[in-house]
């Protein structure tokens, strides 16, 4: 069984990832981690066989965690999670120490496969070439979100869902009314063809609009 640590700042991707990851029988994810620092700490305490790291996290985030991680656990395997592969961010993530480099837009196969081969000692990096580098996926995904024609008010609903936010909290936080906040995501679903709330975050990650 390999024991893996996630550390993502958004609740519902945290939680997806956690699904993804467990739908396969060989894998167990043992702790869930915010940020960097709460990563660190759960490594000493749970000793994780692979870190799944989010790189964008407040605090410490994943290029710093990485270092002090890798300083005091060398044999947890540390898989840097981004949502571009951009040269710079590669480049950099490899200097702190990471095992790996995925992006958020991995698929199921590909994820189980980055893991099992990491865990193994093998060195997994995307091939930059899928994205055509940092400015083209940058301008693509900008250029989508524009796209989307979204309102101030619903992209803060999302990033308000991507936190893990209830309809009611969302509501209090915003001056609606549950009912009004359900409405909205319910529509935000259908004009995106979307089935969940975890699905519109993933979404959301995917094409910058958060």
């Amino acid at each position: 069984m390999i024991r893996i640590l996630i550390a993502e700042d958004m609740q519902m991707l945290r939680e997806s990832l956690k699904f993804m990851i467990e739908s396969d029988g060989e894998m167990q994810v043992v702790a869930l981690a915010q940020n960097g620092k709460e990563a660190l700490s759960l490594c000493e305490k749970e000793s994780p066989d692979v870190v799944v790291m989010d790189l964008k996290m407040p605090g410490l985030d994943g290029f710093e965690a990485t270092k002090f991680i890798k300083s005091r656990y060398p044999n947890t395997k540390v898989i840097a999670l981004s949502t571009f592969n951009d040269e710079a961010s590669v480049s950099k993530a490899v200097k702190s120490g990471v095992d790996g480099f995925i992006t958020k837009d991995l698929g199921l196969a590909e994820l189980h496969q980055s893991i099992k081969s990491i865990y193994l000692g093998l060195r997994v990096f995307q091939n930059l070439s899928r994205t055509g580098g940092a400015k083209k996926s940058y301008c693509s995904a900008e250029r989508e979100a524009l796209e989307f024609n979204l309102t101030d008010r619903e992209i803060e609903i999302i990033k308000h869902i991507s936190d893990g936010k209830s309809y009611k909290e969302i509501g209090e936080v915003i001056h609606l009314s549950e009912g009004t906040v359900r409405n909205m995501v319910y529509e935000l679903l259908g004009r995106f063809n979307l089935n969940d709330r975890i699905q519109l975050a993933v979404f959301a990650v995917k094409n910058n609009i958060i």
